[in-house]
Formats: structure tokens, sequence, C-alpha cells
């Protein structure tokens, strides 16, 4: 990933905290944007790591296309939930990192 000024992900939950928590520890600003269904407890926890939660749509896909718009507009990088690489590659390994975080 490109590091930029700032982050943006769309999501209604836990892609969001994981995203506001890792820009909080690089010093990055984020901006989540969520649907406007997204659990009250998702919304707080997200802006308690730092991040800026933005409600828009009434659907996931209202929300990305939001998303997408903002990222161009303001030159952010996007940290898509699920069509990126670099996260798939991530989500494929966390497993064995834990396991080998605690020794196992």
């Amino acid at each position: 990933m490109n590091k930029k000024k700032s982050i943006i992900a769309a999501s209604a939950g836990n892609h969001a905290q994981g995203v506001a928590l890792t820009a909080k520890l690089l010093g990055i600003d984020a901006t989540i944007v969520m649907p406007e269904t997204a659990p009250q407890a998702k919304q707080q926890a997200t802006k308690g790591y730092g991040a800026k939660v933005i409600l828009k749509g009434k659907n996931f896909n209202e929300t990305r296309l939001y998303m997408e718009e903002l990222a161009k507009e303001n030159g952010m990088t996007i940290v898509h939930p699920y069509d990126d690489k670099f996260v798939m590659a991530g989500q494929g390994t966390i497993g064995l990192e834990i396991l080998d975080d605690i020794g196992m």
C-alpha cells in the first residue's frame, strides 16, 4: 500500500475497527464510511480508535460507492474490505501469525 496522508474504508463493523486501529498505530488519518444501518456499538468502537465515521447509504453497495467517490476527490488510499490482494493475504496468514506469536 502506498503511504498517503489518509486512508478510507467502507465497512459496517469489524473491518472498520481494524482499519481505524491500524491507522491510529501508524499515525495516519482514517475515514470510515458505514451504512446508515451500522450498529451503534460498531460506530462507537470505530470512533474510539480515532477514525472519522461517516454514515452514508442504505446498503453496503451505496456505502462503497460513496467511499470510492470520497477517496477520488480527496486523494485517499482505499483499504477495501475484500477486493484487495494485500487484505486477502493478511486474512490468509493471521492465524499462523497468532500461533507464532504465542509460541505454537
